[in-house]
């Protein structure tokens, strides 16, 4: 079972220009982690989302349609008198978007059931909601069973601002649950905005935070990860870029099927493995991502998924 927590969002996605009278938009499920969770669950791993909803129309449409992805929403909350946050994201030519994001949770506290992490064999979160202060207890409460219980946990830093002194002192103390730290080359130029514009620079920096596998992903660059003394890098796959939405969702998704494979069932077992497939799992997640930039949203094509899956799976 992988248990997942992170926002579930609502995400609006449109290619409107400011000279438009009216705006149009399509609406899909979304959130970085749920996107993660959506595709595991379509690879057929068995999947749990903690997280919370608000209770009105969006929130049973959203309710609905990630149990029809086989995911266990029973640790799913719906927040009376709250409503379901919103992502908006405007398109250019290229495929970037430019994001907006609507949150009304105001301050009450995520408080998640503990019996969440039963039959856990991996845990991973990784969000702006991860440094919003009213969900860190809870979250905190989820780790301290993971490293109770020795599940490995993977975070992915999905930084969309200039991390602020809070962001770092939370971050640093996130760091010692982490067993597979992820970061785009866009969150490390932000967290280290410092340091010389290199990937494989960036990449130590990154590794001094600690987790026992760091990854950065490269965009058309591909991806790198350190474990231990060892740096490897593998280029991205070659496609038609429609929409980069959920790129990075899916690499994750694919990071955590693939080390799954292994059968690291723990972070000691992590602790001890020898890596040497650690360049086939980045192929496979730079596999994954490129197929999900292949549409619009974060959801891969089903057929391009299966292929993935019978090539990697």
């Amino acid at each position: 079972m992988v248990v997942i927590t992170g926002e579930i969002l609502v995400e609006l996605t449109g290619r409107n220009a400011l000279s438009k009278a009216t705006l149009s938009y399509s609406g899909v499920l979304g959130g970085a982690a749920l996107n993660t969770a959506t595709i595991l669950a379509r690879l057929g791993v068995p999947t749990r989302f903690v997280g919370e909803l608000g209770q009105d129309f969006l929130g049973d449409w959203a309710l609905a349609r990630i149990a029809e992805h086989k995911i266990e929403t029973r640790f799913i909350q719906q927040l009376p008198e709250v409503a379901t946050p919103l992502r908006l994201a405007e398109l250019a030519p290229q495929g970037d978007a430019r994001l907006s994001f609507y949150r009304t949770f105001g301050t009450s506290r995520f408080s998640p059931d503990c019996a969440a992490m039963a039959r856990a064999r991996w845990f991973h979160f990784g969000s702006p909601s991860a440094f919003d202060p009213r969900n860190i207890p809870g979250l905190q409460s989820l780790l301290e069973i993971a490293l109770e219980f020795d599940v490995p946990v993977s975070f992915d830093l999905n930084l969309h601002a200039p991390p602020s002194d809070a962001y770092w002192e939370q971050l640093l103390g996130y760091m010692p649950y982490v067993s597979v730290l992820k970061a785009s080359l866009n969150d490390a130029r932000q967290i280290f905005p410092q340091v010389p514009d290199e990937p494989q620079v960036l990449l130590e920096h990154l590794v001094e935070l600690g987790a026992p596998v760091t990854v950065l992903t490269l965009g058309a660059g591909g991806a790198m990860a350190a474990f231990r003394t060892r740096m490897t890098r593998v280029p991205s796959v070659r496609v038609a870029v429609v929409d980069t939405v959920g790129a990075g969702d899916a690499f994750m998704a694919g990071l955590i099927y693939s080390m799954m494979k292994q059968d690291i069932g723990s972070r000691m077992e992590l602790l001890t493995w020898d890596g040497t497939q650690l360049p086939v799992i980045l192929a496979a997640s730079c596999h994954l991502a490129a197929i999900t930039c292949t549409v619009e949203g974060a959801s891969p094509p089903e057929q391009p998924l299966q292929a993935w899956w019978e090539r990697f799976g």
